[in-house]
């Protein structure tokens, strides 16, 4: 409201106090209202976390995967086996699984778990996982093997033929071993040749003809029979001419020739100054040197490329672990390398598999009296064991002859049957329902098929292990 007075002929116009404080009241409360507004703006921007700006350039950090375990740890083909981590993601089509360097079938992905099946002869060996760009190493896992069959690659009937399968014939094949294509080479003992079967069964000469002893290429060429066979990375076979007393070279091509030996006897030397006496299992290793099982020396010879003859390891007949001579076997026959330089063998007539460092320490790896069980070391019984070979795992592969059958070992010196029934015979089947008749030579390959010379079979068989 307003007062309106006059003073001196003029209007003058009055405001009530309380009027006028309202309005400074209100103006200061306006102030301060933008002042509070001002600083809560100010104080919300310093107390924003840092972090990546959406709008800025900074790329978006990347989680780097980790495998932690995997469950379970062992188990057969098909087994399904959660890998535990972290930051696998989520896509299965981004990730990749192997056992033992086998690609196994990947079911689901989550950022912390990855089901696998492990795939059929994966075996034992440590699981990846590769993620992108990303490798991821894990434990071993152990490879249970459930399934073993076997079957006849070649031969069948006693006689000389060339051919595919059964149409093919032996006379009592002694040996085998194999190259680095899968192909199989055969001491021939009653034809005195050495053949060829391909992984297919196709069986063809290489090189022999009638018994006797010449140097030459293919048929030109005599053998007297021949023990044992074993091929190096060129595909040169090594011979073990028993009857000869030799040590013979066989080229690719089916040049034959002689590398040491002459007369029967025992003499260490080069070439024909060197002797030995009925020679049978053969070894050969990266550096073109051949390991000798002296049968009826009962010594171990090593022959350099070159030739040169000496002993590794034995001395008289008997039985004794040691150093080099200080140790006795009696009539060794199968010898084999393993991938750590050690050569493995067939004691036969002491019933034991031994073992032999590459400076000449002889051990006993499993083995006692004649006989036949399976188990630990000296627990375990063989009869005549002759012809041995060891896979990538150190696992020594034996045929045991007069058992008919086949045996494994472990590196620990575990014995147990891989197949061969309590009898003799012919037939094919399932693990220890199969038969033999003599078994004699054996031969391993990368996927731990077993080739075997049924030498009263007049066979070649084959076992696979699943």
């Amino acid at each position: 409201m307003k007062n309106v007075t006059k003073q001196n002929g003029k209007r003058i116009v009055n405001i009530k106090t309380h009027q006028l404080v309202s309005a400074v009241l209100f103006l200061t409360a306006l102030l301060a209202a933008t002042l509070f507004l001002t600083l809560l703006v100010s104080c919300s921007k310093d107390d924003t976390p840092p972090g990546p700006n959406p709008t800025s350039n900074q790329p978006v950090p990347v989680l780097t995967p980790t495998l932690s375990s995997i469950s379970p740890e062992s188990g057969p083909k098909t087994t399904i086996v959660t890998i535990n981590g972290s930051n696998f993601g989520t896509d299965p089509d981004e990730v990749q699984v192997f056992f033992n360097d086998k690609e196994a079938e990947v079911q689901t992905v989550n950022n912390t778990q990855i089901k696998a099946v492990v795939p059929p002869k994966a075996f034992s060996g440590v699981v990846e996982v590769v993620i992108k760009d990303t490798n991821l190493t894990g434990p071993t896992f152990n490879y249970i093997i459930t399934d073993v069959q076997v079957s006849t690659l070649a031969g069948g009937t006693q006689g000389f033929a060339n051919g595919t399968g059964t149409s093919a014939q032996f006379s009592a094949p002694w040996a085998v071993a194999m190259d680095i294509d899968g192909n199989i080479y055969v001491a021939d003992v009653g034809n005195h040749k050495i053949r060829k079967v391909t992984p297919s069964g196709t069986v063809s000469t290489l090189a022999g003809s009638t018994q006797g002893f010449a140097d030459g290429t293919g048929e030109n060429a005599q053998f007297n029979f021949i023990q044992g066979v074993a091929v190096d990375g060129e595909g040169n076979v090594y011979v073990a001419d028993t009857g000869n007393h030799k040590i013979r070279k066989v080229t690719p091509s089916g040049v034959v020739s002689t590398l040491a030996g002459s007369t029967q006897g025992f003499a260490d030397g080069t070439g024909g100054n060197a002797q030995f006496k009925s020679p049978e299992g053969v070894a050969v290793d990266a550096n073109g040197n051949v390991y000798v099982a002296d049968s009826f020396n009962n010594k171990i010879r090593k022959v350099t490329s070159n030739g040169s003859v000496s002993t590794l390891a034995g001395s008289t007949q008997g039985f004794a672990d040691g150093m080099g001579t200080s140790a006795q076997f009696s009539i060794p026959s199968g010898v084999a390398l393993g991938m750590e330089g050690d050569l493995y063998v067939a004691d036969s007539f002491n019933n034991k598999i031994r073992k032999i460092t590459p400076n000449g320490m002889v051990s006993t790896l499993a083995g006692s009296t004649q006989g036949f069980a399976d188990g630990a070391g000296v627990n375990a019984q063989f009869d005549r064991p002759f012809g041995l070979t060891v896979d990538t795992e150190g696992n020594v592969y034996v045929a045991d002859t007069n058992n008919y059958k086949i045996r494994k070992i472990t590196p620990s010196g575990m014995v147990s049957t891989l197949a061969g029934g309590n009898t003799y015979g012919f037939e094919d089947g399932t693990g220890v329902n199969a038969k033999f008749d003599d078994p004699l030579g054996i031969v391993v390959d990368a996927e731990r098929n077993l080739n075997v010379a049924d030498k009263s079979n007049h066979s070649i068989r084959k076992i696979t292990q699943e």
